[in-house]
């Protein structure tokens, strides 16, 4: 007896991060094959869309292999080594990460809820986040550490009262 195909999209992502988290879904390809064994059956352009849609990417896991995560799930195991400094000036903190760290610590930032984040802007091993106050970089780092779970990070004060 074979499946009914799902067509709810939430059930159908539901579905794709159970199956990002439990399995090793290195391509977009391997993706919809496994979708297509759940009894889901979609385009690998619905896949892609779909895994931009939960914030999916490429990265390497506790073991070093290289397949979709999600950001929840990669961020709890290297949150601790993620941030390596931070620097405010005016409502801006630069953040620098370990090598291909960044839109990793990016992406984690902007499904939190801090309440001083307007958004952030992802390089390699740079995040430029934005805080919601004109003054509030360095209040907006403070957040961040404390969500980083207190991480000791070198962390400079506003490049303004530095110079003072």
């Amino acid at each position: 007896m074979s499946k009914t195909p799902i067509t709810s999209p939430a059930k159908r992502k539901t579905t794709i991060a159970d199956l990002i988290s439990k399995k090793v879904i290195d391509s977009q390809e391997a993706l919809v094959h496994a979708l297509k064994r759940e009894g889901i059956i979609v385009t690998q352009a619905t896949a892609s869309r779909d895994l931009v849609e939960l914030g999916a990417y490429r990265g390497k896991d506790k073991s070093g292999v290289t397949r979709y995560l999600l950001p929840a799930e990669q961020f709890s195991s290297t949150k601790p080594d993620l941030l390596l400094s931070a620097k405010a000036s005016g409502n801006l903190a630069v953040l620098r990460t370990p090598p291909g760290g960044a839109q990793l610590l990016a992406s984690s930032l902007d499904h939190s809820d801090l309440v001083s984040l307007l958004g952030t802007i992802a390089g390699d091993d740079t995040v430029l986040a934005v805080a919601s106050t004109s003054q509030g970089g360095a209040r907006l780092i403070k957040e961040i550490q404390d969500f980083l779970g207190g991480s000791r990070v070198k962390s400079a004060r506003s490049t303004q009262q530095k110079r003072r």
